[in-house]
């Protein structure tokens, strides 16, 4: 079978999965890597029997394969760029949800830092500093089952439009269990994407989600969809799930048709549920990227939390893996890498950081990670076009 993509990069890469014989594993075993990348570069996903079949991969050869392939699609799909993304934790802690991971929750003695929600000013400003230092999507996170109240809302409308007035930024937020009237009026406002993990499988998500339903997680995902907003959903790996679940879960957001899938691996909390859980090697990590990458092909997928922790040394790896993203600066409730790490493990991997989708990158970013002029991308094809 010649190679699928005429592009010397696609020709090296074709290479070696052909000479490494994965192109015939299927006479070894059950994947032909060679039919997997073909559809990839159409944009077809694996089906759920292949995504179970990646779990049972352990030998190096087998690895290799997975990963010539998931970096040919990304390649193929995503260029060499990274969709950047930061946040503000604008309103922390005291919430009433019992979500068994998060150390937010009212229901668990945590160390988690608690305060009414941030002033717009206060969220512009951090908002200001993320775009300085590399950010594209700028995602304002507020603790609580929904942001209902008139005094956030009216907080939130005032943030939006001045973020958008600006900076260059994609904004977006992650405000719980949304309905569709109150994502219209903040997308009115400037908020073109809306993030709302699953967390996990639907048939995982009882023993994670004790204060509201799986049904529920998958509405407000829809309300945004029908919106026209730019969605984000994925979830947190290592919570106690079977490699099933965690294929279970890729396939409900494919259904699902999400936009951006970030990526979070455990980064257990002391006085939650979860406290002891901690049984993700670096391997796991990267065959669970691999997976997004192959069931959604054309999607952005973003390592996000507990990324230091878990890949450990193979942090590099990721975007052979198959992400195209990475959530820059501090976490919620913990703290991230050093800004200049990160600029410099995308650099060495030959990355750049895509370009924002309003205006270019300001000279603060490193010309060598800088992508010149403005990248609207699937903000073209939505409904939330720039405001003038």
């Amino acid at each position: 079978m010649p190679a699928p993509s005429a592009s010397p990069l696609h020709r090296r890469l074709w290479s070696k999965l052909t000479q490494s014989g994965v192109a015939e594993h299927q006479d070894r075993g059950p994947l032909d890597w060679s039919d997997i990348v073909r559809r990839g570069l159409q944009g077809i996903g694996i089906s759920e029997s292949e995504a179970l079949t990646i779990g049972r991969l352990t030998e190096s050869a087998d690895i290799d394969a997975l990963l010539a392939a998931t970096e040919t699609i990304r390649r193929h799909h995503k260029g060499n760029q990274v969709n950047t993304c930061g946040i503000t934790n604008a309103k922390s802690g005291r919430c009433p949800e019992k979500c068994n991971f998060c150390s937010q929750s009212a229901h668990f003695d945590t160390a988690a830092p608690t305060y009414t929600t941030k002033s717009a000013d206060e969220i512009v400003e951090e908002a200001a500093h993320a775009f300085q230092s590399g950010v594209r999507e700028f995602s304002i996170v507020m603790a609580g089952r929904a942001i209902t109240s008139e005094r956030d809302l009216s907080t939130l409308e005032d943030a939006f439009t001045r973020i958008r007035q600006t900076t260059g930024l994609q904004t977006c937020a992650s405000l719980g269990l949304m309905d569709q009237a109150g994502l219209r009026r903040l997308k009115d406002a400037g908020m073109q994407a809306m993030h709302h993990n699953l967390e996990t499988s639907r048939s995982h998500h009882g023993n994670i989600v004790e204060s509201h339903t799986y049904d529920e997680e998958r509405d407000t995902i829809r309300a945004a969809k029908a919106e026209g907003m730019y969605v984000c959903s994925g979830g947190i790996f290592g919570m106690g799930e079977d490699w099933s679940q965690r294929v279970e879960m890729a396939i409900d957001l494919r259904s699902l048709d999400v936009d951006s899938v970030p990526v979070n691996f455990l980064n257990p909390r002391p006085g939650t549920p979860l406290e002891a859980q901690n049984d993700l090697s670096p391997l796991d990590c990267l065959k669970i990227i691999g997976m997004l990458r192959l069931v959604m092909p054309t999607k952005d997928i973003v390592v996000c939390g507990g990324r230091e922790m878990n890949l450990l040394d193979e942090q590099h790896s990721m975007f052979r893996a198959g992400a195209n993203g990475l959530m820059l600066g501090d976490y919620l409730t913990t703290s991230g890498g050093r800004l200049a790490d990160d600029f410099e493990l995308m650099e060495a991997q030959g990355m750049v950081i895509r370009a924002p989708p309003h205006t270019p990158h300001p000279p603060s970013v490193p010309p060598a990670l800088r992508s010149a002029g403005t990248d609207l991308g699937d903000l073209a094809g939505k409904q939330t076009a720039p405001q003038s």
